[in-house]
């Protein structure tokens, strides 16, 4: 039989209790550099605080799973196991928002707690990861004695499971406060701000290591134009597009930015100026063949690309931005949809 606590009743049964935690575990949560470090901090910690034959922490992946984000002890239901919401003692806590004990492993008919027992583990208690009204998770121990796991027991778990919760929290809202610092809005493609971040890098690498690059960038041709004649929401959609197309063939050498209204940057590492050239020309050539079709009108679409190579004088991102710059240009005064390599003669 499973006994169920509300989370936000539970201290009233122990209104006097007291809950410490080890120096080292708080240490290490500080300490913790990443989300996915404090997951594991937790699952070590409590699978000594509480004694346990295993630990696990879930946190969301969809409407219809959960993933297993960290395992200590036990490896009954592995890490790779998306667990499902429906049919699963952890799901019901999820959904529920409340703690549950399962005393008997054996008598239950929920999918985790039949892997569980066929693994020699005989009971289990899963806290929900509460932050406000929203469940990010569960925290879940399991042991092998049956009936092992006290009211007060509960009560602790759900306690560290709000704390963990907070810094579960905020770490995600930062992770979501630096992607929206370093990603265009409109496109998801990287913003000015990183593209700044990357081409400094990019250029102290090269003095440092000998790395070289070459740097272009990339214009939407006659973009005002189409603008003008359907309409901002279609230039937006053929910026997204475009990026869309762009990004499907960035080797993991490029890197790709947006940086400015319908011009884009490209940072091209270890190639031959043959191999940009091919590299540039094979993405003007999928924008200008895509197939690009708004309010039911086909847009004709194309890209001019203007690229140069490293320099061992160039120290700034500057001096690379005004030789692609001026490579741009010459690609439309030569007719648009088309790239170009600056060499010395260019002005």
């Amino acid at each position: 039989m499973d006994r169920y606590f509300n989370p936000l009743g539970l201290s009233d049964s122990a209104k006097e209790h007291q809950i410490s935690f080890p120096v080292d575990f708080v240490q290490a949560l500080t300490v913790a550099t990443s989300l996915q470090e404090v997951l594991d901090t937790v699952s070590q910690w409590i699978y000594q605080l509480f004694d346990a034959q295993r630990v696990s922490i879930t946190l969301k992946d969809d409407a219809d799973y959960l993933k297993i984000y960290s395992i200590s002890g036990d490896k009954a239901i592995p890490l790779d196991f998306r667990v499902p919401i429906a049919n699963t003692f952890v799901g019901r806590v999820f959904t529920n928002k409340t703690v549950l004990i399962c005393d008997d492993l054996t008598t239950s008919a929920d999918l985790d707690c039949i892997m569980l027992a066929q693994s020699g583990m005989n009971t289990c208690m899963n806290a929900p990861l509460l932050y406000g009204d929203i469940c990010l998770g569960t925290l879940n121990v399991a042991h092998q004695q049956s009936n092992y796991y006290t009211d007060l027991h509960a009560l602790e778990l759900q306690c560290l499971a709000n704390w963990i919760s907070l810094n579960i929290s905020l770490r995600l809202q930062l992770k979501e406060l630096e992607y929206l610092a370093s990603t265009d809005h409109l496109t998801g493609a990287a913003n000015r701000r990183v593209f700044t971040q990357k081409i400094q890098q990019a250029i102290a690498v090269f003095h440092e290591q000998g790395q070289a690059f070459y740097f272009a960038l990339m214009d939407i041709d006659h973009f005002k134009m189409l603008n003008d004649q359907f309409g901002h929401t279609a230039g937006d959609y053929v910026l997204q597009r475009i990026v869309a197309i762009t990004e499907t063939l960035m080797t993991s050498p490029g890197k790709f930015f947006r940086i400015g209204g319908e011009e884009f940057a490209i940072i091209f590492l270890e190639q031959t100026g043959y191999d940009a050239l091919q590299f540039f020309n094979d993405i003007r050539e999928a924008i200008a063949k895509a197939s690009m079709e708004y309010d039911d009108v086909q847009l004709s679409v194309s890209v001019s690309i203007g690229f140069t190579a490293m320099s061992p004088l160039d120290e700034a991102p500057e001096s690379l931005l005004r030789r692609a710059d001026k490579a741009l240009y010459q690609a439309k005064l030569a007719g648009r949809n088309r790239v170009v390599m600056f060499n010395s003669t260019q002005v």
